[in-house]
């Protein structure tokens, strides 16, 4: 959003906007649009930017508000979803305002300004691997499929439609949940089991155990999943995952195996959900050599926990009271449910030494032997600040009841602080019980995690070049495009707009040239014209500002500009490029100002050529 507030500031000052007819965006992008298209012709006054960036850095929006515009969507929208909270709660609070009017309000009042184009995806035909049906765009005359050609008046979208007749018509979305669906950078289920699978095989911890039979099953459950979304042939992990499920049995008692066999999906899905539950529950008895890795979590909760105890006053603690009795009885319990296989590691033996301890003396049993046992656990070993603990048996001996109380409550607090210092193997060691809470999180997201639901305007259309895939169903659901391709590309190579040349700057984190290539096969695989791409592995990790893809032809010429690159952020550009993340919140009015700036540098570093390329484009017109 604010890159792109810098480069259309420096392409009114430098007197090239005039030249472009469309402006079309994805995710943050669209915000910025969103911002400017408030006011008519906005190009033709400059201080509009200004006054836009102004808001972002100085604004804001009371929670309050947002809270009741998110009520009013709840109450309004048939098919509130995970975009309306995102659109009421989390836009807001970026781009400082609560924009109550609709793209199809701008029809007739932005004649001098490059006409906007607002582009999503739809996730179904994502899932279902349809090209053509994928991409859309929204303008303020109509909204639709950009390469399908399936278009409907942009008052309309969001109406109930039935075989291409308007049967009842509903309020059109404002512009603050039309930021909320062009920019839902979080509502992909397959992005978001991307990275929770590569999360799960991340760490020192994952590359020890890869080769461990139980953390092959749950890796080959979580692929499954993904092929699912991802289209990918589900044969050799099917494979894997029966070797691995040979004499296992499920909740119900059944022997577990998978087979799609051509089956539908919801049979697969259900077979996936099966061999998950099982898995997640009885993962530790089929894998009883990990306990011990498992129960260093609890181990760690339990530190925490027995540390917080500690924290009441001695004094209260006396007398033994019946709430402590039972917590700490609790806590022998959870540890000695483990404690077996742990009995060789003095970390787990010396904390549950020193609960028996603090128990011993409130139940009034002999707490002697326990005494001794500590101090051999505790031999050579160091408080935080370099002293030798141990407890001194001639000052036991002779203390009473509530000194020794004190006395075994300060050795714990002790013990607490340096606990992870003295068994630094335990504190990694916690890879296993991950897996577990990830996969259950899984199976819960792929659930509940629906975003952009909307009714079809094409449900039972007769249209043949139309995916009945796409027609059979009454709603169907749009996410940020930048999900697919971050960059707007299909909408400007839609055949109708004869687009001679593209000027695209790119805000994309990561590889400067992934959006250039992703689009260029794309185009090839649906035969779209589109310049050939070529670059080099320095333009990858030290981005030029300014490259030209010459079309020949019908072919578009493409200028694509990374926002970072090395002549406007020399040595420092892995700095700018931390700097100013995607999922910080809102930037403070310096970063703002700061990242206005750069952007517009790559404008008025590269003006002259951009006249020229210009100026080439016009002479073969």
């Amino acid at each position: 959003m604010v890159g792109m507030l810098g480069s259309l500031s420096q392409m009114g000052e430098q007197g090239l906007l005039d030249a472009a007819l469309y402006m079309s965006g994805v995710s943050g992008s669209t915000w910025c649009m969103a911002s400017l298209y408030e006011k008519a012709n906005w190009s033709s006054d400059m201080e509009h930017i200004k006054v836009v960036a102004e808001r972002l850095g100085h604004g804001s929006v009371s929670l309050k508000d947002r809270v009741w515009h998110l009520i009013g969507y709840y109450r309004a929208n048939d098919n509130f979803s995970l975009t309306d909270v995102w659109s009421a709660l989390v836009v807001p609070e970026i781009v400082k305002k609560i924009d109550k009017s609709t793209l199809s309000n701008y029809q007739t009042c932005h004649d001098k300004d490059p006409y906007p184009i607002y582009t999503v995806i739809n996730q179904d035909c994502k899932y279902e691997h349809l090209q053509c049906e994928t991409f859309f765009e929204l303008t303020p005359h109509e909204a639709g499929y950009t390469l399908a050609g399936a278009f409907v008046e942009t008052s309309n979208f969001g109406s109930i439609f039935n075989e291409g007749v308007l049967t009842m018509s509903k309020p059109e979305m404002d512009m603050t949940y039309l930021q909320g669906l062009c920019g839902s950078a979080l509502a992909d289920k397959e992005v978001i089991l991307k990275i929770l699978k590569e999360w799960l095989e991340g760490g020192e911890n994952m590359k020890a155990l890869k080769d461990h039979e139980g953390v092959q099953l749950l890796s080959t459950v979580v692929d499954l999943q993904l092929c699912q979304y991802t289209g990918c042939d589900p044969a050799p992990l099917l494979k894997t995952a029966n070797e691995m499920l040979q004499g296992k049995t499920g909740l119900d008692g059944s022997m577990l195996q998978l087979n799609f066999d051509g089956k539908n999906s919801t049979d697969q899905n259900e077979q996936i959900h099966t061999v998950t539950s099982a898995a997640s529950e009885f993962f530790f008895e089929w894998n009883e050599d990990l306990v011990g890795h498992y129960f260093s979590e609890e181990l760690k909760v339990f530190v925490k926990t027995h540390d917080k105890v500690t924290e009441k006053s001695p004094d209260k603690l006396v007398g033994g009271g019946s709430n402590d009795d039972e917590l700490l009885k609790k806590f022998i319990d959870s540890v000695k449910k483990e404690a077996v296989a742990l009995q060789s590691h003095a970390g787990p033996r010396l904390i549950l030494q020193v609960l028996k301890l603090y128990y011993y003396i409130l139940r009034g049993e002999d707490w002697t032997h326990l005494v001794f046992e500590l101090n051999t656990l505790l031999k050579g070993k160091k408080t935080v600040s370099g002293r030798d603990l141990m407890i001194h048996e001639d000052e036991w001996l002779e203390a009473d009841l509530k000194s020794r109380k004190k006395l075994s409550l300060g050795l714990s607090l002790e013990i607490c602080k340096s606990f992870w210092s003295w068994f630094p193997d335990l504190k990694n060691a916690i890879w296993d019980i991950m897996v577990k809470k990830i996969l259950k999180f899984v199976e819960g997201l792929l659930k509940l995690w629906i975003w952009g639901t909307n009714y079809n305007y094409l449900h039972r259309v007769h249209a043949p070049h139309i995916d009945k895939r796409l027609r059979q169903s009454e709603t169907t659901h749009f996410e940020d495009a930048g999900l697919l391709v971050n960059s707007p590309y299909m909408s400007a190579l839609r055949a109708e707009r004869e687009i001679d040349l593209i000027i695209s700057f790119d805000f994309s984190a990561g590889n400067p040239m992934e959006t250039l290539t992703e689009t260029a096969e794309q185009c090839k695989d649906l035969g779209i014209p589109f310049p050939v791409i070529h670059y080099t592995k320095s333009d990858v990790s030290s981005p030029k500002g300014f490259y030209v893809f010459k079309g020949l032809k019908k072919v578009p010429t493409v200028i694509h500009i990374p926002l970072f690159n090395v002549d406007n952020c020399g040595s420092k550009l892995e700095d700018y490029r931390k700097k100013y993340g995607t999922f910080q919140g809102a930037y403070s009015p310096e970063m703002i100002e700061d990242l206005i700036k750069k952007a517009g540098e790559n404008v008025l570093n590269n003006k002259e050529t951009l006249l020229r390329v210009i100026k080439d484009i016009i002479k073969q017109k």
